[in-house]
């Protein structure tokens, strides 16, 4: 983990795939730049379920502030989801005014994400939810191939749930009824979609 207690921080951080940078309750101690890679975030609530919260790229910010009677504290847990992932810290005390800029540039796309994401949960059903957010992340994340579009995430059926507020076994039929319609291919770790206007 790159917040240790017992390390100083540097301004670059060089990690792998699955390593962890800050965990959720953490004490707060500044924000991160994605310089390269793809980035997991994920919350765990009271009840111990998890919600995956999204996947972030490079240009992104890492770090959201979660007040408590301890202090500040980081409100999700982030993982890389690649190897030779790269990231720059930016301590909390000393933010540019670019920075912030860019930070609050980030916060302002995180709700968006959130609230297309309840607007989905309650105007769209399970099966065009799944559709929409896989095309969310082909077109962030995926790169193109003449028509297809090839993308490479470490995304479970699990995760893929999460992200879509439904089932585990709903997203397996979607996927399966996807691919028999021969939309998309795919196995672990990537999906290839054949073409992203006609998902």
């Amino acid at each position: 983990m790159i917040l240790n207690a017992r390390k100083p921080l540097t301004p670059f951080h060089f990690i792998n795939k699955g390593e962890l940078i800050f965990h959720q309750g953490q004490p707060f101690k500044g924000y991160f730049l994605i310089k390269s890679g793809v980035i997991k975030t994920s919350r765990i609530h009271d009840t111990g379920s998890k919600t995956i919260l999204s996947f972030k790229i490079t240009g992104e910010y890492l770090g959201e502030i979660m007040e408590t009677g301890q202090g500040k504290k980081y409100s999700y847990s982030a993982y890389a989801t690649e190897d030779q992932t790269v990231l720059e810290f930016i301590p909390w005390e000393d933010p540019s005014l670019f920075r912030l800029l860019g930070i609050l540039e980030n916060l302002h796309f995180e709700l968006l994400q959130a609230r297309v994401r309840l607007e989905r949960f309650i105007e769209k059903d399970s099966e065009e939810r799944i559709r929409l957010t896989l095309k969310d992340l082909a077109m962030r994340l995926g790169k193109k191939f003449g028509s297809e579009t090839l993308l490479k995430l470490p995304l479970t059926h699990e995760d893929l749930a999460t992200l879509t507020d439904t089932s585990r076994q709903t997203v397996t039929t979607v996927l399966s009824r996807l691919k028999a319609q021969n939309k998309i291919s795919y196995s672990r770790g990537r999906f290839l979609f054949r073409n992203l206007d006609t998902l």
